[in-house]
């Protein structure tokens, strides 16, 4: 989780930056909505996946240690996990906790306003019309608007700024970038980007205004009237105060020349690059040699039986396997790195037990038996083991020639039920 977090909050920073120095104070909107998305999505998606080009394991059974064998999870019962939380995790979701409980806050104050106040069509919307002084507002296709301005009338360049939020799915947006802000709540750069996808938004909606050919002077005029008296939801297209300086500014900004999608064109690349470096394993481990044979194995922790310990300590019987009553031996196979971690486990052989026709008990290498529950339920041993697996970091590193190497070595898991 921590090298997720850490890839995805350098990408947006880098993005972010290049949108910063390059693209801000260009009056294509729209393209800048676009890159600002695409940053989201990109800094969040590409960190699930990894390709290493270097070190990769060759399948073999190599190194293989004693074997571990996991009971029935009635017996896995009377052994209590341990969970050992960094003071560093405890913070991080505290902190995300905090920031999705005002989120839902935020959700529920749109939710009784539009249930507290009466609904009516009103120039293409569900309309809610609020008592108090609120600034009009789009959640998806329902306008909040006060009753003062309901009533009043003489309302088209509010109108016409609130469809443009509709009918450009603003709200979409916003549910991400509120999404992505609990999640990397810690990273200055998602806040920054929240604040510009938001302004994006304000700057399209008031192009569409303008573009109808309403007089400027009056349209701004109206901008710092409704500005007052704001009731921020945080999660809705509104008139927003600290946004006024610069959406004046950018009515009056020259419109962007077509040299300036040259920019956006370099973006491209750039969100390939991110890419790449985003799936890629980047460690030196990954790009140094991996061994078989070496003169000084692994080992983990400082007695004998003090990784088999661990193991089963930690390990639980899938329940979609017990239930159906299936057993095994997962061989996973991973990298012990000179620094002592575990690296790239991965189940590499499911070794089942059956009768042949003779009623003899025999043992295969497992296929897939097209069977969507019994191969679901022997996936999930193959991956309860590699997650267990990947919980070992207290290896005494493996030596060869008197220096520390990465080695390769497996080790077989049984599942067994009594």
């Amino acid at each position: 989780m921590e090298i997720y977090l850490l890839k995805s909050s350098v990408a947006l920073s880098i993005l972010y930056t290049f949108y910063w120095l390059l693209l801000r104070r260009e009056t294509y909107f729209n393209l800048n909505r676009i890159y600002l998305i695409s940053a989201l999505i990109i800094s969040f998606i590409s960190p699930l996946f990894e390709i290493s080009f270097f070190g990769q394991t060759d399948g073999k059974l190599v190194n293989i240690l004693s074997p571990i064998i996991v009971s029935s999870k009635e017996q896995l019962g009377a052994i209590s996990p341990k969970y050992n939380l960094s003071i560093l995790s405890i913070v991080y979701i505290s902190g995300a906790v905090f920031f999705a409980l005002k989120f839902l806050s935020n959700l529920s104050k749109i939710w009784y306003l539009y249930n507290r106040f009466p609904r009516v069509q009103y120039n293409g919307f569900r309309a809610v019309i609020v008592d108090g002084n609120i600034s009009p507002f789009t959640f998806f296709s329902v306008l909040f608007l006060s009753r003062s301005d309901y009533e009043g009338g003489n309302n088209a360049e509010l109108i016409t700024h609130e469809k443009s939020h509709k009918d450009h799915l603003h709200s979409i947006d916003v549910l991400l970038i509120e999404f992505a802000a609990i999640v990397q709540w810690f990273n200055p750069f998602v806040w920054l980007i929240r604040m510009a996808l938001k302004a994006e938004h304000e700057f399209i909606a008031d192009s569409k205004v303008l573009e109808k050919g309403y007089d400027k002077a009056t349209y701004q005029n109206l901008l710092f009237e409704k500005s007052l008296g704001v009731m921020g939801l945080g999660v809705t297209s509104h008139f927003n105060y600290s946004l006024l300086k610069t959406r004046l500014k950018m009515m009056t900004t020259k419109k962007s020349g077509s040299l300036a999608i040259a920019k956006y064109l370099i973006a491209l690349p750039l969100f390939l690059s991110i890419s790449f470096f985003l799936t890629t394993s980047t460690k030196v481990f990954a790009q140094e040699k991996v061994y078989q044979e070496v003169d000084k194995y692994p080992k983990y922790g400082n007695t004998d039986d003090e990784l088999s310990q661990f193991l089963i300590q930690n390990i639980k019987y899938p329940n979609d396997a017990a239930e159906l009553g299936l057993q095994g031996r997962v061989f996973v196979q991973f990298t012990v790195t000179t620094d002592g971690q575990v690296k790239d486990a991965k189940p590499i052989k499911v070794i089942v037990r059956e009768k042949d026709k003779n009623n003899k008990i025999i043992e295969k290498e497992f296929k897939t038996t097209g069977d969507q529950k019994i191969d679901k339920a022997f996936q999930s041993l193959q991956d309860e083991a590699t997650r267990v697996i990947k919980l070992l970091n207290k290896f005494t590193p493996g030596e060869k020639g008197g220096k520390k190497v990465n080695v390769q070595m497996t080790l077989p898991i049984t599942f067994a039920l009594n």
